[in-house]
């Protein structure tokens, strides 16, 4: 096989070769890392959330995939985040159990704790509740718990209190006028904020008031995961202005969790999807639409991811930081990859160096003429050969184009030719 041939087909195999490995680890790269989120039931907002964070990525060709995991209640979805069947999830901040490995990336939400009854009623704090008839709207019994935790705060008589939990769904109006006090609302910010139900229930009723919680500093400071809140005069209701006036209260929130190991890249990726796609993400008056960062001070309820916590200090890292691990594996395999293509192209093409060695072939040849000469002529002749040998071998090694690999032998063949040269001399003579 000639060596353009030779050239040719390792030119076809070295192109065909690096197509294949720049392919794989293309593939490789581009393939999104699959995230699972632990999230309720899909009637619920927090799924319909997830939902569209997971279209977003995928929108957005990010570097991860959201996979949802549903369960059947919100507690359920925590209970496998908490057995790291999922990296992410939705807690609210009145979680008795948070688990240890979780992470905040952001409040997705503020949950207000409305006290709402008919004019006649005065609350002050929530102490006041006792010697009423009071109803919490809730999928279960976790806000009713929630609000007995609180009451206990007061030392509150629960023999005192009718206490009792109806499904959201209830209509206000009808509540308020079948014999109950007051009503205990736990509302997202983002649906009280476009919300008209209050005026109109204000309207038939003749009158309906949102009560402060005037301790709402203190509770705050006592009860872990709870947030004093302000509501701002005529939010509820423009005309008529409900509350008339501005109004403290406390409220719970609802943040997006990670496992603590979640590698930083996929964390900063997420966070960039939250903050940069917030309008997409939103459920329209109902959760959502206004996207916080994390507490990233010491002693928060739970700790900031790391991620998070440099794209909030905009402390992203470098590409190469990122992909450190990435580029490292890259160039392990380029180093295999050139050192196996330097070898092959060596074993095919490499010439091997003159060396001194290389010219006994010719010395001995030299000396059988040496011995058969007939004529002094003869002998002259081969004498002569051999010393233009002895000066080309001495003028390539000191030029650098013959080796000195066999110069010892090449030396004694020398001497050999010149002893049968003066032999031969005598004999003819």
């Amino acid at each position: 096989m000639s060596n353009r041939t030779k050239i040719l087909l390792l030119s076809v195999a070295t192109v065909l070769l690096t197509v294949a490995v720049v392919g794989i680890v293309g593939y490789w790269y581009a393939q999104p890392t699959t995230v699972t989120i632990a999230v309720g039931p899909e009637d619920s907002p927090e799924y319909r959330f997830a939902r569209r964070l997971s279209e977003t990525l995928a929108q957005n060709r990010a570097s991860i995939a959201l996979s949802l995991d549903v369960s059947e209640t919100s507690a359920q979805a925590l209970s496998r985040f908490a057995r790291h069947d999922a990296e992410l999830a939705i807690l609210r901040t009145d979680e008795r159990r948070i688990p240890t490995s979780a992470r905040a990336l952001a409040v997705l939400e503020h949950e207000a704790i409305l006290v709402i009854g008919v004019r006649k009623t005065r609350i002050d704090t929530l102490a006041d509740l006792e010697g009423h008839k009071v109803t919490v709207l809730g999928r279960d019994g976790r806000n009713e718990a929630f609000l007995r935790r609180l009451l206990e705060q007061y030392k509150v008589d629960f023999r005192r209190i009718d206490l009792r939990t109806v499904p959201p769904e209830t209509k206000l109006d009808a509540l308020l006028t079948a014999g109950n006090d007051l009503v205990v609302l736990f509302e997202p910010l983002s649906r009280l904020e476009s919300s008209s139900e209050f005026g109109t229930l204000a309207s038939s009723l003749r009158g309906v008031s949102v009560h402060a919680i005037g301790d709402a500093k203190a509770l705050e400071r006592k009860v872990p995961g709870l947030y004093a809140e302000t509501i701002e005069a005529g939010l509820l209701s423009v005309s008529p202005r409900i509350p008339e006036d501005e109004i403290e209260t406390v409220a719970l929130h609802k943040i997006l969790v990670a496992r603590s190991k979640l590698p930083e890249p996929q964390v900063i990726e997420l966070m960039r999807a939250l903050f940069e796609n917030g309008r997409q993400l939103g459920i329209e008056k109902t959760f959502g639409t206004r996207i916080e960062p994390p507490d990233t001070e010491k002693g928060a309820l739970i700790a900031t991811h790391e991620g998070a916590s440099q794209y909030v200090e905009r402390e992203v890292q470098t590409v190469f930081e990122r992909y450190s691990d990435l580029i490292y594996l890259g160039m392990s395999a380029a180093s295999i990859f050139g050192s196996t293509a330097i070898a092959l192209y060596s074993t095919v093409f490499r010439r091997r160096p003159v060396q001194a060695e290389d010219r006994i072939g010719v010395l001995i040849a030299l000396r059988q003429r040496a011995r058969t000469a007939t004529l002094l002529e003869e002998c002259d002749a081969v004498e002569a050969e051999l010393d233009a040998l002895i000066d080309g071998v001495l003028e390539g090694i000191s030029a650098g184009v013959i080796a000195p690999r066999g110069l010892e032998a090449f030396q004694l063949g020398c001497e050999t030719c010149r002893a049968v040269l003066v032999a031969t001399r005598a004999r003819i003579r």
